[in-house]
């Protein structure tokens, strides 16, 4: 009986110490920069992928993955037909939004080309994946800064 009952205890005290210890999760807000719904939600639904894939992602948080999207240049190929190339740069940062600390960040450029200005900004959108090492980088960073320093 008291082998059964340490027993118990242990696995209830285990429970306990694993349901304690907090993850760091992050949810999402829209990229900033982009005009065209269609490549926010493109945008949006690539970043939250790339969190889940690496066990970080939740619908409210105090951690918040914001994006900034600029437009660096958009050019007509001298080709026939014309074709449109453009380059954005996406810059990525996990923020606490009580401390206001950036737990990481990271920045990166895409081209996306097309027969059209918009359609080359959604071509270079689609070519954020969210296996890319850069995104996994960014969360890695953020759950070390958060295990180090908040936890």
């Amino acid at each position: 009986m008291k082998r059964f009952l340490s027993i118990a205890a242990l696995t209830f005290f285990s429970i306990i110490m694993a349901s304690a210890q907090e993850r760091l999760t992050i949810s999402v807000d829209a990229p900033e920069g982009l005009e065209q719904e269609n490549a926010v939600t493109t945008l949006t639904s690539n970043l939250r992928q790339a969190l889940v894939l690496n066990d970080a992602a939740s619908d409210g948080s105090r951690f918040v993955l914001q994006t900034q999207v600029a437009i660096l240049s958009t050019d007509i190929t001298r080709t026939a037909p014309s074709m449109f190339v453009t380059e954005l740069e996406i810059s990525l940062a996990v923020k606490d939004t009580v401390s206001h600390d950036i737990l990481s960040q990271t920045s990166f450029t895409v081209k996306g080309i097309s027969d059209n200005e918009k359609s080359s900004i959604m071509d270079a959108v689609r070519k954020v994946k969210a296996r890319d090492p850069k995104l996994r980088t960014l969360i890695n960073q953020a759950k070390q800064y958060f295990e180090e320093h908040i936890y």
